[in-house]
């Protein structure tokens, strides 16, 4: 294969690979596995065009490759305590396809003009997602897979639309809301008023999720981005989303909520609070290197409370951080909070509230707003180990990554959207 051949090929995989991630947020809503599949695709075509331009990823100086490396490691290490070899096997899959998505996105999203794309694509998925959920409030069913409105109290309705559960539709649109807010406060006046609506109708759909941690994730990320962009609009949009919610509150839920003793337990379903118990008894048990990776549905009859009817088979710790300390310990528990930390640091950027704010500032406002979000959601749910979910994470945290390398770059212009 000459040159030319070479280029022209490349390039055609590199557009391939450019593709998958643009199109990533909306095939994310649609299913697991189709966005299995284009990340596979994705994966393959960015392999095939580093072969082929001979340009290989300079993997050990990204600033997050010592730490899921350490992950890595600390989840094999696990294993010596795992009850399902099996499925600590697939667990380890799972963390290198976590550690592929980050890489694809990183590398696929390396100019501005590569970043308008992905960040037009975020907010299309997001689009999508919630004229489905319109769709499911219309007619009762969603209109990609059909799934039904679920209940709660027997009585209320609660949205799901692509996701079949209302807790994983909250967490995506806790996730990717952010920036679709931040390009209605400070992008081209003329896609505001679009955007505005779509952020309005993203409110009214959390709220008829009814998922708690969503709600109050999406209050306070509304209120860290009106501080980062130096602009009351986010606020007033929390301020709005939180009374449109108390006046929606049903009598049902009014009288659930007056048997609960306190707000911890109305958070909580009182469930959660076995759930914690018991991936706190596993923390005790193997403080060091946990249960084993992806054992804590299987772990969990051992270690369940008396009184806890979930003997065959356990939930979620239904929250992500007891999850992830149960099944990998203190140091895993560790590795992640310093991975966090240092993403965070490099992706809160000052300037996002100045006139003249560069596209990836704006946008990488957003997008930290969005991870504080889906770690709030954490909180209340394991939404790191929900495949979409998961999936949504390393998307944000490649994009967040992504930005800092394009506000460090050389050639960094500041020029607005």
């Amino acid at each position: 294969m000459n040159q030319t051949s070479r280029t022209i090929h490349s390039q055609i995989f590199r557009d391939i690979q450019y593709g998958v991630v643009v199109a990533l947020p909306g095939v994310i809503a649609i299913g697991r596995r189709p966005a299995d599949v284009a990340f596979g695709v994705g994966l393959l075509a960015w392999g095939a065009q580093a072969l082929l331009a001979r340009r290989f990823p300079r993997l050990p100086k990204n600033p997050l490759t010592v730490l899921l490396v350490a992950w890595f490691v600390v989840a094999v290490c696990s294993m010596c305590n795992s009850i399902d070899p099996a499925a600590s096997l697939h667990g380890l899959g799972k963390l290198l396809k976590a550690a592929g998505l980050y890489f694809l996105v990183l590398s696929t999203v390396d100019s501005r003009d590569s970043l308008r794309g992905v960040v037009a694509g975020w907010v299309i998925g997001l689009a999508l997602v919630v004229g489905d959920a319109i769709w499911q409030m219309a007619s009762g069913r969603d209109l990609v897979y059909g799934y039904a409105i679920t209940y709660m109290l027997d009585t209320v309705w609660r949205l799901t639309a692509t996701f079949s559960h209302p807790e994983n539709l909250a967490i995506y649109l806790v996730s990717t809301c952010p920036v679709a807010v931040a390009l209605a406060v400070r992008g081209p006046r003329r896609w505001r008023g679009g955007l505005w609506l779509l952020v309005g109708l993203t409110s009214l759909v959390l709220l008829f999720t009814w998922a708690r941690g969503g709600v109050i994730a999406f209050l306070t990320e509304m209120l860290v981005l009106a501080f980062m962009l130096r602009r009351w609009a986010p606020a007033v949009l929390a301020a709005l989303t939180a009374g449109v919610g108390f006046l929606i509150v049903p009598p049902s839920v009014e009288a659930w909520a007056a048997t609960m003793p306190s707000l911890l337990y109305q958070l909580t379903e009182p469930e959660r609070l076995m759930y914690w118990q018991a991936a706190l008894n596993m923390v005790r048990a193997h403080p060091i290197i946990g249960v084993g990776v992806n054992t804590f549905v299987k772990a969990y009859p051992h270690y369940r409370i008396a009184g806890d009817h979930f003997t065959e088979i356990g939930p979620y710790a239904h929250n992500q951080y007891l999850h992830l300390a149960a099944e990998l310990g203190l140091v895993g528990l560790s590795v992640f909070l310093w991975l966090l930390a240092r993403v965070l640091r490099r992706a809160v950027w000052r300037g996002a509230g100045r006139q003249d704010a560069p596209v990836e500032t704006i946008v990488g406002a957003g997008l930290v707003a969005g991870l504080i979000g889906y770690l709030i959601t954490g909180c209340l749910e394991s939404a790191l180990f929900y495949g979409k979910a998961s999936m949504t994470f390393w998307t944000l945290v490649g994009l967040c990554m992504a930005i800092d390398r394009l506000k460090q770059s050389p050639h960094h212009e500041t020029k607005r959207l």
